[in-house]
């Protein structure tokens, strides 16, 4: 009897991990595919993009604390998906950036100085901010912050799309301000355990966490 509560407890852990895991990546990938919406068509999910912006200034490293419900990160969830099933072909661009941005949070960890000034200038934002997040003040702030500091990182994010988006300042702004919540869903899910194989390595049980979430 208490072997089996004890394999109950660590199938458990295990789920809670995974899932944690799950909803940190999915953040990743949400970001990912707001700027490819903002890329190719000017426009992203206004809820989605809230949440994702919304991260940066959480001060908390719970993920389950700065996205509150699945329908938070609903994007990111079916984006994922659609990469472990292999069912669309339009995921290229996104997953480029994905990729972009672990490699670029990695470079990030090994500047501690620029790690700083990012961390300071988030709280400096978060006590001084008057505007909603989603205010193009607000996003322009975020968007010098990520332009001053991982903008100066190489190689930069090279961000693929309609040029009559990508050349308007104001979609620019927002194209930066979410690879800034890129990376802070990078950290999200590296202190959450996430590796790159694991993207491999946990599909299936990636895979059935989400589903349990349409259920």
């Amino acid at each position: 009897m208490i072997s089996v509560l004890v394999v109950a407890l660590l199938n458990q852990n295990l789920m809670n991990k995974t899932a944690k895991q799950t909803l940190a990546l999915a953040s990743i990938f949400q970001s990912s595919s707001l700027v490819q919406q903002l890329a190719s068509t000017g426009q992203c999910d206004s809820h989605s993009n809230k949440m994702s912006l919304n991260s940066i200034v959480i001060d908390s490293d719970s993920i389950d604390e700065i996205f509150t419900s699945p329908e938070d990160l609903q994007i990111g969830f079916n984006s994922l998906k659609d990469v472990l099933e292999k069912k669309s072909i339009d995921m290229h661009n996104v997953m480029l950036y994905v990729t972009a941005l672990i490699n670029l949070e990695k470079k990030l960890m090994k500047k501690p100085q620029l790690l700083k000034l990012i961390t300071t200038e988030i709280e400096l934002i978060n006590r001084q901010e008057f505007f909603d997040i989603n205010h193009s003040n607000s996003v322009a702030r975020l968007a010098e912050l990520y332009k001053n500091t991982l903008g100066s990182l190489s190689p930069t994010i090279m961000v693929r799309g309609e040029q009559i988006y990508l050349s308007n300042q104001k979609t620019a702004n927002h194209i930066r301000a979410l690879l800034l919540a890129g990376i802070r869903a990078v950290s999200l899910w590296k202190s959450q355990g996430g590796k790159t194989w694991h993207l491999l390595l946990n599909k299936k049980k990636t895979l059935q966490y989400i589903r349990s979430l349409a259920n």
